[in-house]
């Protein structure tokens, strides 16, 4: 078979093609093998003055092509440059130390390079470690103390530093800025939670500093902890403690409790909650006080029941700590009410009425019952006024309405307080009155909104809104506790200027479940609001003296004639009509002559039914 010259030339082209190739492709599967050695990794660093001590653990697998670990390192700048230190010719070597400057900063960080030949001419493509930086651990920034289950529990931000593996937890029992020995350990950089088993929380207040750790830490602890807390961060625990014993007879206790302290200051806290525990039903907030304040008494303590108190600090940070707990046991005195409760509450004529209802069983108090009343349902103030009745039963109260104390603005709470024979003070349940408001009016429309009603232990039935005009009363509906508000769309007919006032009222029936059988159904009414039409004038656009419209004049709806006055003025601002009486109108003359086919300004003001004085501008054509 014959080949010609441009046949022999294409194969043998191709095949140096082929073997080209296949040469590349052996050098290119022979430079990935040779890249996957891996370097080591560094553990920590520390820094001695001008000296640096490197530490890391050698790769999983041995690298038999090994020839060096090459050092690099960069001056405070991780992104570098980065340069050549030393070179480690020991596969087995795991530390070394380097003299450096320390520099401003006089921190560095440093990567490793491993090397390697395999009697190959060219060096195997480098691979680098991680990047670690010489830096001692930053200082850990403490988040709350706090007692659980009276332990006290520590809880701080975790650090920022790399290489970190735990913390140093150091307490100081007596509080004081000194004296921390002996720390606690936690291993882990993302455990940020410590609980203190040693200390009792009730034995003094706690105070707490933290300081992070590298790895290496045991070989020189001082060079690889990172800065303590400072003394001004040093967050402690809240103590209570009660200053006398509980007092059965006046059913308090008086209590004192350390500050919550960061550093020394208390400027890290909002306010303080006294929380009290009954039964072991679970905690609730008692009172409030300002962060000056560390004492208070605790009034109220049930009897017959296991009682404990804790303190809550509630922290600008949005978090809070609490104290540990203060319990007694059970507080036993006989004839103490039990019974006692407001039994119904209403505004009948516009002041409150209350019936107040006595336990029978329980020893006569010393003096008369007190009513006391609060128009935010926290701070109550005592009236010492008179019941309107009284038997051995019940005492009923009328609080009349006053400026300060308007129903229709404000809902009220009411409760009685008992002066017992033993000098304790007892205080009965609370009951707050139904109030309904507007929430809206206008566009001849009202929205009506009221209260929930709030007697306690009651048997709700339904809420019934009344609609008063004039003598009229009628029921617009009842409605179930959960449906409160209702919208007039259609108050008064403007047609008819004859509805002067139209008001509205809502009454609560109940039973109320401390009454004995046969029960009684209750009404609790609410206060009157009432809503007056909006004084209006009407006023045509245009009028014809030679037409059927022959004058003008504005048409007054719920308008009184006292303060009345109506001007027309021209494209000049000239005044050619006025009146002060209602009844005249402009014939569309001026000086006894007709005035030209124009625009005229028209201003109206008047006094309506509800006494407030209107004004009401426009233009009006006259039209010939």
């Amino acid at each position: 078979m014959k080949y010609s010259k441009t046949t022999f030339k294409l194969t043998s082209f191709h095949l140096k093609m082929k073997f080209i190739f296949a040469c590349l492709f052996c050098s290119i599967l022979n430079i990935q093998a040779q890249t996957e050695f891996e370097p080591p990794k560094l553990t920590c660093v520390r820094s001695i003055a001008s000296q640096t001590e490197l530490n890391w653990d050698l790769p999983l697998s041995a690298n038999p092509c090994f020839s060096a670990y090459e050092i690099y390192a960069s001056n405070g700048n991780k992104n570098g440059p980065y340069s050549l230190q030393a070179s480690v010719n020991n596969p087995t070597q795991t530390s070394i130390t380097i003299n450096l400057s320390t520099g401003n900063p006089p921190f560095y960080y440093f990567y490793i390079v491993h090397r390697g030949t395999c009697n190959n001419p060219s060096p195997i493509p480098k691979k680098t470690s991680d990047t670690l930086f010489s830096d001692k651990p930053t200082s850990v920034a403490i988040k709350k103390v706090t007692v659980i289950n009276n332990q006290i529990h520590v809880h701080w931000e975790a650090s920022t530093s790399p290489e970190v593996i735990g913390y140093f937890i150091y307490n100081n029992a007596d509080g004081s800025s000194g004296g921390f020995n002996n720390p606690d350990t936690v291993y882990g950089k993302n455990t940020t939670t410590f609980i203190d088993n040693f200390h009792h929380p009730k034995s003094a207040p706690i105070t707490y500093a933290i300081r992070a750790f590298y790895s290496c830490q045991s070989a020189l602890p001082n060079f690889l902890e990172g800065s303590i807390t400072p003394p001004d961060k040093r967050h402690s625990s809240i103590r209570v403690n009660n200053q006398t014993p509980p007092d059965s007879c006046s059913q308090s206790v008086s209590i004192n409790w350390s500050p919550y302290l960061v550093g020394t200051s208390s400027d890290s806290v909002l306010n303080y909650e006294i929380q009290t525990n009954n039964n072991h039903a679970g905690f609730h907030t008692q009172a409030s006080v300002a962060k000056t304040t560390n004492n208070h008494i605790v009034q109220q303590i049930p009897y017959l029941v296991d009682y404990c108190i804790r303190i809550k600090a509630n922290l600008i940070s949005g978090d809070s700590s609490f104290s540990n707990e203060l319990c007694f046991d059970s507080l036993r005195i006989v004839q103490t009410p039990k019974t006692d409760y407001i039994r119904f509450i209403s505004i009948e004529n516009g002041n409150m009425l209350i019936e107040y209802m006595k336990d029978t069983l329980a020893s006569p108090p010393n003096g008369n019952p007190i009513l006391y009343r609060s128009a935010d349902g926290l701070v109550f103030t005592p009236l010492n006024n008179t019941p309107i009745f009284e038997d051995e039963t019940r005492s009923i109260y009328q609080d009349n309405a006053s400026t300060e104390i308007n129903p229709a603005n404000n809902s009220f709470t009411y409760m009685v307080r008992l002066n017992m024979s033993c000098g304790n003070t007892h205080f009965s349940d609370t009951a707050t009155t139904l109030r309904v408001g507007l929430s809206d009016k206008g566009n001849n429309k009202a929205v009506l909104t009221w209260t929930g009603f709030e007697v306690q232990n009651i048997q709700f039935q339904n809420f019934v809104l009344e609609k008063i005009v004039g003598i009229d009363t009628n029921i617009i509906g009842t409605y179930n506790r959960n449906e409160i508000s209702y919208t007039e769309n259609q108050l008064f007919d403007y047609r008819l200027d004859s509805i002067d006032e139209v008001c509205y009222r809502v009454t609560a029936n109940y039973f109320n479940n401390n009454d004995n059988a046969p029960r009684t159904l209750l009404q609790s009414h609410s206060n009157i609001v009432c809503i007056q039409p909006v004084p209006k004038a009407f006023v045509p656009q245009a009028f014809a003296p030679e037409g059927n419209n022959k004058t003008f004049k504005p048409f007054l709806i719920y308008a009184i004639a006292d303060n009345y006055s109506f001007q027309i003025y021209d494209r000049w601002y000239h005044l050619i009509y006025t009146t002060n009486n209602q009844n005249d109108s402009w014939d569309g003359t001026f000086k006894g002559a007709p005035a030209p086919l124009d625009g005229y300004l028209y201003v109206v003001k008047f006094r309506g039914k509800n006494g407030q004085d209107y004004e009401s501008k426009g233009t009006v054509m006259l039209v010939r």
